[in-house]
């Protein structure tokens, strides 16, 4: 009877330590996207018993990677991570940071106090001290950025302050954005500025 209680006490010890590492597994994998909705098309299915170990429970230096639709490469990485339900659609992050690498176009870097990922909508959110610094040249704070991780996008709902080779740039709102040209099949970067742009030109910022 030892025997049995000294097993049994083992291996609830292997499994509180070996499940977790498989949730954070397999919430991991829902974020590698390709050119489908993983979701949606059923490709990914997580077991609700596996979920429910992550509820409520701190993932430490988490680390996700994804395409866009596009086949440009993400990395969203945080300090730390929480499911905000026993069958989440969105896990709270904090500290979060997220490197884009964009084939075409423009590619940028964020970090940010705390934020937000979407399982289903395929989407994140970071807040509070919004650090943007872009491979054009431009480097902008805003307390908000909206990313769309399918198509790569990016936008910042509230006011900017941004920087780059013309001088400092201030606006009510930012966004990133590609477009496909369907002759040349050529992806191009644009990033627009509006709801009120003031531009402090500084020629000394020109090379």
């Amino acid at each position: 009877m030892q025997n049995f209680i000294k097993s049994y006490s083992r291996a609830i010890k292997w499994a509180k330590l070996i499940m977790p590492v498989i949730a954070v597994l397999l919430l991991a994998s829902v974020f590698i996207f390709g050119k489908e909705d993983a979701l949606r098309s059923g490709t990914i299915s997580i077991d609700a018993d596996t979920i429910n170990l992550t509820t409520d429970q701190k993932i430490t230096n988490p680390q996700f990677s994804g395409l866009t639709n596009l086949g440009d490469s993400f990395i969203l990485k945080a300090i730390e991570a929480m499911p905000d339900s026993p069958s989440p659609e969105k896990i709270d992050l904090i500290g979060p940071s997220l490197e884009f690498d964009a084939l075409q176009g423009v590619g940028f870097k964020i970090s940010s106090k705390n934020g937000s990922v979407n399982f289903i909508k395929q989407s994140a959110e970071l807040n509070g001290n919004v650090y943007i610094d872009m491979t054009n040249g431009y480097k902008a704070i805003s307390e908000k950025i909206q990313l769309n991780l399918k198509l790569g996008n990016l936008i910042a709902p509230n006011s900017v302050e941004a920087s780059g080779p013309y001088g400092k740039i201030i606006a009510g709102s930012m966004e990133l954005f590609k477009d496909f040209d369907n002759k040349t099949s050529q992806v191009s970067g644009n990033l627009n500025f509006s709801d009120g742009v003031t531009l402090i030109y500084l020629p000394s910022t020109v090379k």
